[in-house]
């Protein structure tokens, strides 16, 4: 089972964009952990931006009786509360007499024969929820199997955040060649010497505020050219931000490939810490304490600076990554940093 996971996790980063990967995962999932039906959701609050597909195909209206129905969910109403996404059964809420006597069961549930269920989540900004959802009949979800999907899930949400990243990187690129060059759209297309080929207003601001007023307008500010060349050396994830100065004055820099595939770079700049917080972190499992030593480490800090950081010995930061790590299916504070910064999201433009 757990070749199967892995070549599963593989092939998850193979997909070009989130309507692949939407589509896909729920194929892959199914060979790994059996089931009757999988199902990717998108749940908003108004049952009417309720999106989602499933394998097998259900008729057309189903997703309507799903949503009209959502809030009996179990497993959705605790995720919605605790921002906790990691694998859940339905049977870990309510007993199956119990699940029977809801609407949800008897209205959409029983006609497909569906009696068990688990779920997860992948992190999205409140107050949508992005799950993922296997049902099968009788035979309940296995703790092993739930321990699978944990596992999976990390680098699930890694794959999910690079396909997220690279649809934003072609609407934006679509959005430049229509000649929208508004400066709403902060955004830069530069090579690997800092050379500038294009430039929005909303950049060059956002530039001007933190470097200055350049001297030479067609290069980036040398401080800069230095931080992505480092950055290229260092190998750093697509989901990880280049991040600048801290605190308010902080400013995030999404490096993407650029529009002509010849070595330039695409920069989305976004203003404060690029949605590293500790809600967002919360929704990975932790606790309040490991989200917190989890966001210093992924902002860059160290061990004993995040410890001053949080009031607390360095021990009790190195105790806390540690529950981090296990829980996670990491080795390391990078790989951490890395589930971290893809658990955020992306700010499309």
């Amino acid at each position: 089972m757990h070749e199967r996971l892995i070549r599963v996790i593989g092939d998850a980063y193979g997909f070009a964009d989130l309507d692949e990967f939407r589509h896909g995962i729920l194929t892959l999932l199914r060979e790994v952990v059996p089931a009757d039906y999988a199902a990717y959701n998108e749940v908003d609050d108004d049952p009417e931006r309720f999106w989602g597909i499933s394998e097998p195909e259900l008729d057309a209206d189903a997703p309507r009786r799903w949503a009209r129905l959502a809030h009996e969910h179990p497993v959705l109403a605790y995720m919605r509360r605790t921002r906790d996404g990691r694998p859940y059964r339905i049977s870990d809420f309510l007993d199956r007499s119990a699940f029977h006597r809801t609407a949800l069961y008897r209205e959409f549930y029983a006609p497909l024969g569906v009696e068990t269920q688990v779920a997860f989540t992948l992190p999205s900004r409140p107050p949508v929820v992005v799950g993922i959802a296997l049902s099968r009949g009788p035979d309940d979800f296995t703790d092993a199997e739930c321990r699978l999907l944990a596992t999976a899930r990390p680098h699930l949400i890694q794959a999910y955040r690079s396909v997220e990243l690279s649809t934003a990187r072609a609407a934006t690129i679509a959005s430049l060649e229509a000649g929208l060059d508004a400066a709403t759209i902060p955004v830069i297309v530069t090579d690997r010497r800092g050379r500038v080929a294009f430039a929005t207003a909303t950049a060059r601001s956002m530039l001007e505020d933190r470097f200055g007023r350049p001297a030479d307008t067609e290069r980036l500010p040398p401080a800069l050219t230095a931080a992505l060349m480092r950055r290229r050396d260092a190998r750093v994830h697509a989901t990880e931000p280049l991040m600048l100065g801290g605190g308010d004055d902080t400013l995030a820099i999404r490096v993407l490939p650029g529009p002509d595939g010849d070595g330039t770079e695409l920069l989305l700049l976004e203003p404060g810490s690029g949605g590293m917080s500790v809600a967002a972190l919360r929704g990975l499992g932790l606790t309040e304490r490991e989200a917190e030593a989890l966001r210093w480490i992924a902002l860059g800090r160290s061990g004993p600076a995040a410890a001053k950081l949080m009031g607390v010995s360095p021990r009790t930061v190195d105790k806390h990554l540690q529950h981090v790590y296990a829980k996670l299916g990491v080795a390391s504070g990078s790989e951490a940093a890395t589930t971290a910064w893809a658990a955020v999201g992306v700010r499309h433009t």
